[in-house]
Formats: structure tokens, sequence, C-alpha cells
């Protein structure tokens, strides 16, 4: 069986996406199974550090998820070249039988308020795609769902496979931050879904000598984010780390209280799963994966509740006196990538008889 599998996620950022396509990469081609072959959908960036025939089809991703939006071309062989099965590992590909499509989480369909405009413009071939005969991969029952009940998705068609992760690297924790016993971590670029402004207005609520470290690029919602600062009774209170290497993220994570993620929308939420590998609890809504893999050992706070602010207070003054429960912990070090190539591979597999 060829695969092909779109690798234009690894020309960007290292992102969540960029990391579940190298992983997964890695773990097919690692197979003897399967025949892979990458894709691009740019005629720009240099596919460095990868192993497998790349096709390129030289239109770019945005004129391509137009025509998708109304029908299949282009069709798999224009896009993937000569395979069996293509996957769309970020969101797009051909709306016809023979696709496998990725669908992190439903920040396209959320409206353009909530998320870039890049990705808001990716919702018209994404609504198409439920329409069609591809069949979904989702990595969380609650995308799952919202899917299902909010976006017309049929059910047969949505199939539940979780990413995996990497093993948990070895690190010095971070030393802290001066002037203060402790401080709190919320990782990832400051974009409006991920609500950091909120995440600072809860600090006022926690103890003196507790701080916030916000390690992540900036985003769209600095405007907010600083206005909040300000207002803080400490404005010291707040350190910003906009640039780190994946070393000096760890540490961070490492050396904190706890990682605090205020996330309106969330796919699978590997940044929460990766402290926990480090021994750091969780203070976070109840988004992406994190309600299956790990409410039974933390209290998950409701997206939409009336009181963010409040309620994430609350749920982070338990996470800075607790431990991760060790049934959490062992089963997020389950989580394998080989484990979720093995279940894809059955997915491709399906992919081939519709």
């Amino acid at each position: 069986m060829r695969v092909g599998l779109d690798l234009t996620p690894l020309l960007g950022p290292p992102t969540g996406i960029h990391q579940h396509t190298r992983a997964l990469l890695d773990e097919l081609v690692a197979r003897n199974d399967i025949d892979v072959q990458g894709w691009l959908l740019t005629g720009r960036g240099r596919a460095t550090g990868i192993e497998v025939p790349v096709w390129r089809f030289r239109v770019p991703a945005g004129l391509a998820q137009q025509t998708w939006r109304f029908g299949g071309f282009p069709g798999r062989r224009l896009v993937a070249g000569n395979v069996d099965v293509v996957h769309g590992i970020n969101f797009l590909a051909p709306p016809r039988a023979g696709t496998v499509v990725t669908i992190h989480d439903t920040t396209p369909l959320a409206g353009a308020d909530l998320t870039q405009p890049a990705i808001a413009a990716k919702a018209g071939a994404i609504r198409r795609l439920l329409r069609s005969s591809a069949l979904i991969h989702v990595p969380a029952q609650g995308i799952a769902d919202e899917l299902i009940a909010e976006h017309g998705a049929e059910a047969d068609r949505v199939v539940v496979v979780p990413h995996g992760l990497r093993p948990a690297p070895s690190v010095v924790p971070h030393e802290g931050v001066p002037s203060y016993e402790r401080y709190l971590i919320t990782v990832g670029r400051t974009e409006r879904r991920k609500r950091v402004p909120t995440i600072v207005e809860m600090l006022d609520d926690l103890p003196d000598d507790v701080a916030l470290v916000i390690a992540g690029p900036i985003g769209d919602d600095e405007n907010r984010l600083a206005s909040a600062v300000r207002k803080l009774g400490d404005p010291n209170r707040v350190v910003r780390v906009t640039a780190a290497s994946d070393a000096t993220r760890d540490s961070l994570i490492a050396g904190s209280a706890g990682l605090v993620l205020a996330s309106e929308y969330e796919g699978f939420g590997f940044t929460p799963l990766e402290a926990i590998q480090l021994n750091v609890p969780v203070a976070a809504t109840a988004v992406g994966a994190l309600p299956d893999l790990i409410g039974d050992g933390f209290d998950l706070v409701a997206p939409r509740s009336p009181d963010l602010s409040a309620a994430l207070a609350a749920a982070t003054l338990r996470v800075l006196d607790s431990a991760v429960p060790a049934t959490v912990h062992r089963r997020i070090d389950a989580l394998r990538w080989a484990d979720t190539a093995e279940a894809m591979v059955e997915l491709y597999r399906r992919a081939t008889l519709t």
C-alpha cells in the first residue's frame, strides 16, 4: 500500500502539527508493510530532513482549498502522485474516497474572530470534507463529538486515534524567577483562543509569592495581554520568554509549580501532557484530549465558564499544593507514536476500500 502523506507542516515552525507530522512520518517509514511518499502543496520552501520521495504539486494551498470548497479537484494523483491513499495531516486534502484527513480541532470552524485568518480560511474546504466520503481522523473523542453534533459529520466516518508523545526528556529544572518562591507557566503563541490575559488576571487571586512565565511567540492577543499585566497589583510577577529552544522550554516547565492552560479550543493538547511527563501538575480548561486523558486526576475547568478567571484560579490553587497522580502519569507515559502509526495504517487500509 502506497500512502501519500502531507509534509507541508515540516516547512514551517515546530508547532504541534509539525511535531505530529515528524513523529508519524518517522514511525511509518520504519514499517515494512507500507510505502510512504510525501506531498507538498506549495512551490516554496525546502523539504530538508525528509527521507522519503516528495511529490510537489506547485499550486498554493490557498488556491487548492478554494477549489476543494466546491468539489474534488485537484484529486489524489495530482496532489500526491501515484499513491493508494492520501493523508491530509493539516486539515486539508481532496474531498473524495481514498482520502484520510486529520482535523486536529474545530478552531477553523469556530469563526474568524477566534483564530488567525489563514486558519479560518480553511473552513469551507473542511465543511466540504465533512460532507464527502473521506475518512476523518481526530485525536480526541471531544473533537469527534463536536464534528458530529455541530458540523454534520457522519459518525461512521470519524475515527479517534490519539497522538503519541515523545519520550520524556531529561532536563535540569529552571532555577526560578527572582524575588518569587514559585512560578507557574503557560506555553504557546499568545493567540486569542489561548486566553493568556485571563491567566494573568487570576494572579491577583493567588499567593503573592507566585509568578507567571509566559513562554511562546508573540500572537494576536498582545494588546489585551499588555492591558492585563498593567492592571496587576504587581506587574513584575509576569515574565515573558518569546523565543526559547526546546531544551529551555522543557527546563522552564520542569521548574514550574504548575502549567496553566486557559484555551477556549485546543486540539490534542500536547503541552499539558508533556508537563505531566515532567511531573508538573496542570490547571486547564477541559479541551482537546485532556478530559479523556487527565480528567480523572485534575479538576478541569469548563472552557465557557461564566467566570473563567475565578474558576481557573481555584483550580490553580489546588495545583500549587498537589502532585501528578500516579495513574495519570502511567497513562500519559503509555502514549506511543508506534501505537498511533499502527492505528493510522488500519485507517489507511479502510480508506482503500471506500
